[in-house]
């Protein structure tokens, strides 16, 4: 009996270790990235990056992505740069339009120009640390991307910078401390997403902007995030926006506003407190949708709207 005992269990574990075997092993071979200006440009190919590289003093990309779905893990590592020349196009990684299903994670990219330039199609970025860009912590075109479990701070300019796209989705992210805007959103950007984050301090540096903007594009969703301490939590400046369900604490401006231009778009079921100068500001009163807000100061065309239960601002 013992003797069967032990053979059931010695068929057992190496019942285990094969189905471990067959979970860990990867699908297809993890080729080794080890140097700046590498290319990375076999469709389908899943590339690793074994060690840390500094491209100071290149003024070129760190890593080049140059065909549809390659997988790029960073394995804990960073690629980092001091270079800051606007007049030259500097990306920590760089997948350009052209190409779609490319996938990047699990490291840090520090400095350059724009940390991560996402222009591919139908391509996710997930779980990096993006700091100290000199512009762009990442700027994303395109059409169908997403950013999510990432961490995007000390950017130049903006976190996440939002152009020429559709179909973005910027979810579940840490994007704080960002000198102008946590999240831009511009150039005739339509049907994007920005969901559940944390976006904090943003706007401070520059005494401008703050946690999310909308500059240009319709159909855009802002919606539960927390924004905390930027310098505006919220603005929208361009028309057909939907701002809902976010909580806006202690912006050192102005909590949630709507410019003439960005007439008529909707604000409903946020919660704003705490902010410098106002809460809610609206310069068109009547042409906007603000319904079922929390929030005790408002301004409409300057002058205050009487705070809640009055007015336009509800």
């Amino acid at each position: 009996m013992r003797e069967k005992i032990q053979n059931k269990c010695l068929t057992s574990t190496l019942f285990g270790l094969a189905v471990l075997l067959l979970a860990v092993s990867p699908a297809r071979a993890l080729t080794p990235v080890t140097a700046c200006g590498q290319t990375l440009d076999v469709p389908g190919g899943a590339y690793i990056l074994t060690v840390d590289l500094d491209c100071s003093g290149t003024f070129a990309n760190g890593i080049n992505i140059a065909a549809s779905g390659v997988f790029f893990h960073l394995a804990g590592h960073t690629i980092s740069s001091t270079d800051c020349d606007a007049s030259k196009s500097i990306g920590g990684i760089v997948a350009p339009g052209g190409i779609s299903g490319v996938r990047i994670d699990g490291g840090t990219v520090k400095g350059f120009n724009d940390g991560i330039v996402l222009y591919s199609a139908s391509s996710r970025m997930s779980g990096m640390t993006v700091t100290n860009a000199c512009i762009f912590g990442i700027a994303v075109s395109g059409q169908n991307n997403r950013v999510d479990t990432s961490v995007v701070t000390l950017s130049g300019l903006d976190g996440i910078g939002i152009g020429a796209a559709s179909g973005i989705y910027i979810v579940s992210n840490d994007i704080s401390g960002n000198a102008r805007v946590g999240v831009d959103i511009s150039n005739f950007s339509n049907n994007n997403f920005v969901m559940n984050n944390i976006i904090n301090r943003n706007g401070i540096l520059d005494g401008e902007q703050g946690g999310v903007a909308i500059f240009n594009g319709t159909n855009n969703l802002v919606a539960n995030n927390a924004l905390n301490n930027n310098f505006n939590g919220i603005e929208i400046e361009s028309p057909g926006n939907l701002v809902r369900g976010n909580t806006v604490s202690g912006s050192s401006n102005t909590g949630i506003f709507i410019t003439p231009v960005g007439s008529p778009s909707t604000v409903k079921y946020n919660t704003v407190l705490g902010s410098g100068i106002t809460d809610m500001s609206d310069d068109t009163c009547g042409v906007n949708t603000w319904r079922n807000n929390t929030f005790q100061t408002d301004l409409v065309a300057g002058v205050s709207d009487g705070g809640p239960g009055t007015g336009c601002i509800r």
